[in-house]
């Protein structure tokens, strides 16, 4: 099907009616169903924050947590899995936003971005409805996470205080699911410059270590080398990382979680910024082989690009 087609299909088909948030909606839908149908995917990005909470955490948490008490004071309350687990969530967000960017290679290959770019639908309705979808699919595995160390805390008896209770843990499901939706810009940045799935994975899986280890998520600050925590201070990872390690240690902390919301929206200006660039140089070639009909207000976006292979 060639893009002039698709663009009289698109603008033959589009209703009036409906909104921007249909639109959004139906874009956030679209994405969840594709990721539904590929579950290998979904289990691969969560295998190693899996490993890192049930097999590295005991393996070396014993070692950690003599070395993190204080001489002559009593043992830590908690176990180290407690410490680490925060940078585990963190973990999964940066694993799964990574999922965002094979999803853009996919769709370029087979076209459907084009679709977007010559449909009368809102641009912008392309971008929130993706993020939704990648917010909420992080959020489900962050809780996921966290309910698999609840579930050890009560039958193997971890020590890991929850000390805010669901509440709290839904809270830094949300900043983890945040980070996720503001560092998915960096793999679909990628996705749209190289088309390739290989650079997006190796763009995203190799800042994984980094950000982590030059950060406060798998240590807190004191425990670090003196080097690596003038890193850790301008590291975005270390403030959502801060927040979540008092939410699950010792209450809420406002002051840091504000930090958190702070150092997440930076992190989403700059990475989505870029990304709506790539897509709109992208979307320009598109429109100048086929210029794009007139916007009509509210084109709800099922029943103008979307085709049964499309779901």
């Amino acid at each position: 099907m060639t893009t002039e087609t698709l663009r009289v299909r698109a603008a033959e088909a589009a209703p009036v009616t409906g909104s921007a948030l249909s639109e959004i909606g139906w874009v956030a839908y679209r994405s969840l169903l594709r990721v539904s149908r590929t579950p290998i995917v979904l289990f691969f990005s969560l295998m190693m924050p899996l490993m890192w909470l049930l097999l590295f955490s005991q393996t070396f948490g014993s070692v950690v947590g003599r070395g993190m008490a204080l001489p002559g004071a009593a043992p830590l309350p908690y176990d180290f899995v407690a410490i680490l687990l925060p940078g585990i969530a963190t973990m999964t967000a940066i694993q799964s936003a990574s999922q965002s960017g094979f999803g853009m290679v996919a769709d370029i290959e087979s076209g459907y971005m084009d679709k977007f770019f010559v449909s009368p639908m809102r641009r912008s309705s392309v971008l929130l409805g993706k993020l939704l979808a990648d917010g909420l699919r992080i959020a489900v595995q962050s809780m996921l996470v966290l309910a698999i160390a609840w579930v050890m805390t009560l039958l193997v008896g971890w020590r890991i205080p929850f000390a805010t209770g669901f509440f709290g843990a839904l809270l830094l499901s949300v900043l983890v699911a945040l980070f996720g939706v503001a560092f998915s810009g960096l793999s679909n940045t990628v996705a749209l410059r190289t088309r390739s799935t290989e650079a997006t994975m190796t763009a995203s899986f190799a800042l994984t270590f980094p950000l982590l280890f030059m950060s406060t998520a798998m240590l807190p600050a004191q425990a670090l080398p003196g080097w690596v925590q003038s890193i850790a201070v301008v590291n975005s990872v270390s403030y959502l990382a801060d927040a979540s390690r008092a939410l699950i240690l010792t209450g809420y902390d406002w002051a840091a979680i504000g930090k958190a919301l702070v150092a997440i929206a930076i992190v989403g200006a700059l990475l989505n910024g870029w990304r709506s660039k790539r897509s709109a140089r992208r979307a320009a070639k598109v429109t100048r082989r086929s210029p794009r009909p007139p916007a009509r207000a509210g084109a709800v976006v099922a029943a103008s690009i979307l085709s049964p292979e499309d779901l």
